[in-house]
């Protein structure tokens, strides 16, 4: 098993919905929009089950959330290259909404299936995280959404295959590597490749491992 050197769990986010009020940049109008994007910080431990982190909740369940999509992860070494490409000062653990912002690991050498173990929580990631409008509206930029397609920096969901309690600064270690053939990344590129590649696309939806969602997204892409 390939070793991820040096990872951390360095923060913990959790949200509730809330609703906003935004002027449309095409239309002038002003539209209200209902989300959990914006998350913020624990410090302290929190509960881990099969449904997400205590005190976290999907307004859109339709397409967020549910037993594979528990607990977004999203890379803090991705940081500094969306700050100089946003132009922000600075970008803050919970800026793509994610739940764990973690360091020393990311979509090149996370793999689907990989068992990924912080304290006594097991987890097991299921899908590459694609993008939604909602990003674009937080950092109020339509295209930021094809930016991070492009980047191929999108984070990645994971099932809770062991519940239990988690707390910032702590180790994560991978305990198990099915398919270390298939990184995140990879995954993520063939979904988005157009024309989709037949083959890749068939072996990566015969993986057990994928979320069920992504399988029925990931499935449309051999009609293109």
């Amino acid at each position: 098993m390939k070793p991820i050197a040096r990872t951390q769990l360095d923060s913990v986010q959790i949200g509730q919905p809330r609703t906003y009020s935004q002027t449309n940049s095409h239309s002038k109008k002003i539209e209200q929009w209902t989300t959990s994007f914006n998350k913020k910080p624990i410090k302290d431990w929190v509960n881990v089950t099969a449904a997400g982190i205590a005190g976290d909740e999907q307004f859109d369940k339709k397409n967020h959330g549910g037993i594979d999509k528990a607990v977004l992860i999203y890379s803090a070494d991705h940081f500094n290259y969306w700050q100089n490409q946003l132009g922000v000062p600075a970008i803050a653990p919970g800026a793509f909404g994610e739940n764990l912002t973690v360091s020393g690991m990311d979509e090149a050498t996370v793999c689907l299936g990989d068992r990924l173990s912080i304290h006594d929580v097991l987890l097991e990631v299921s899908q590459p995280r694609q993008p939604c409008w909602k990003l674009a509206r937080h950092w109020h930029l339509p295209e930021l959404p094809k930016r991070v397609v492009q980047s191929g920096f999108c984070g990645w969901y994971c099932r809770v295959i062991k519940n239990g309690q988690i707390k910032p600064k702590a180790p994560i270690a991978r305990i198990a590597n099915p398919h270390p053939e298939w990184p995140v990344r990879r995954a993520h590129q063939v979904f988005h490749q157009s024309p989709a590649n037949p083959a890749e696309l068939k072996e990566l939806l015969s993986l057990a491992v994928l979320s069920n969602a992504w399988k029925t997204s990931a499935d449309h892409r051999g009609d293109t």
